[in-house]
């Protein structure tokens, strides 16, 4: 009797660390970053910091005023609605108006997350479904494209070698956008030198997605911090580049142009929308980069990360149920 009274009995759970939601969403900020400020850099300061700002703030707003319309815990200070203003603005075009920052940032965290109840219970990624929205309802908005007079490429129909001197922002192609409508031999380069500067980030795209190598670097910080694995974006890029390489594309420029890095390291990585064993997230991530190349190739969209991510949603409960994590086991 007297053994027993010194036990302590408590619910679970029993094991603790001091990894928790926050500390995560501090780590994928802290990942981003990188890229973040390139993209100020490529695009002029205020066109890259203004979007990412509005849009990181809409969205703080929006869930602090869903927490106390339905009388929820005000739940800022878990880093996810921060993490996800981050995305949105980062995928968002530079120059983009206040208003679509807003508007999107109104989307994913009304649309995309609380209306499921809140982190943790949304079946799609918040950003992604703003994204998605945006893309729909704005499509000239989004699609309006503006650089630095030396790192736009040479868009046929833009005449930047004529521009007046004291030109510092030219409105221009992206490298999706020109391969779309004229195929690569419209761009002025020779395939080397496009591949060279997709990777170091040198063109015009999305606010964050244009430096495959500053994504990279972050991705690798949070492998080594242990927030995410490397099997989703993996066999992303190898769906990707079979079907590139199957419809005659070059597989490099699938992988390198766009927001296929930073949808597959950051997006498609997310805990709550995608599967838990490691079988059902190399179908996730196989899946996703597959849709990506087939939506590039044949859809009326030069990008299809955003639509093939949301695809691939929907399917993880099917995934989860097909391939369950047991627990008393070794993870497969």
């Amino acid at each position: 009797m007297e053994e027993k009274e010194n036990l302590i009995f408590s619910p679970s759970p029993h094991l603790r660390d001091a990894t928790n939601v926050p500390w995560i969403m501090r780590q994928v900020v802290f990942a981003l970053l990188p890229a973040s400020v390139w993209g100020m850099f490529v695009f002029g300061f205020w066109n890259g910091f203004l979007p990412l700002l509005w849009s990181v703030l809409s969205c703080l707003a929006f869930e602090y005023l869903d927490c106390m319309i339905f009388r929820r815990p005000i739940s800022l200070r878990d880093g996810s609605a921060l993490v996800t203003g981050m995305l949105l603005g980062l995928s968002l075009p530079p120059g983009a108006p206040f208003w679509l920052a807003v508007a999107g940032g109104g989307i994913a965290i009304i649309l995309g997350k609380q209306i499921f109840g809140g982190l943790g219970q949304n079946i799609f990624n918040p950003a992604l479904v703003a994204r998605a929205v945006l893309l729909i309802s704005w499509p000239r908005a989004m699609y309006t494209w503006v650089a630095r007079v030396n790192f736009a490429l040479p868009d046929i129909e833009s005449g930047i070698a004529g521009l007046p001197h004291g030109v510092d922002v030219v409105t221009t192609a992206t490298p999706l956008g020109l391969w779309e409508t004229y195929g690569l031999a419209a761009i002025r380069e020779v395939e080397p030198s496009i591949l060279w500067r997709l990777f170091t980030g040198q063109v015009p795209g999305s606010i964050g997605e244009v430096s495959a190598l500053l994504l990279l670097v972050g991705f690798a910080y949070l492998l080594w911090r242990g927030i995410v694995e490397w099997d989703i974006p993996a066999f992303f890029a190898l769906g990707l580049t079979v079907i590139a390489l199957a419809g005659g594309e070059n597989p490099f420029f699938h992988l390198l142009a766009g927001s296929a890095v930073i949808g597959a390291c950051f997006m498609a990585t997310d805990y709550v929308t995608s599967p838990m064993s490691r079988k059902a997230r190399i179908i996730f991530g196989l899946g996703a980069g597959m849709l990506t190349a087939v939506i590039r190739i044949l859809g009326a969209y030069p990008e299809g990360v955003t639509f093939a991510i949301l695809t691939m949603n929907v399917l993880v409960p099917l995934l989860d149920k097909l391939i369950p994590v047991r627990f008393g086991v070794k993870r497969t």
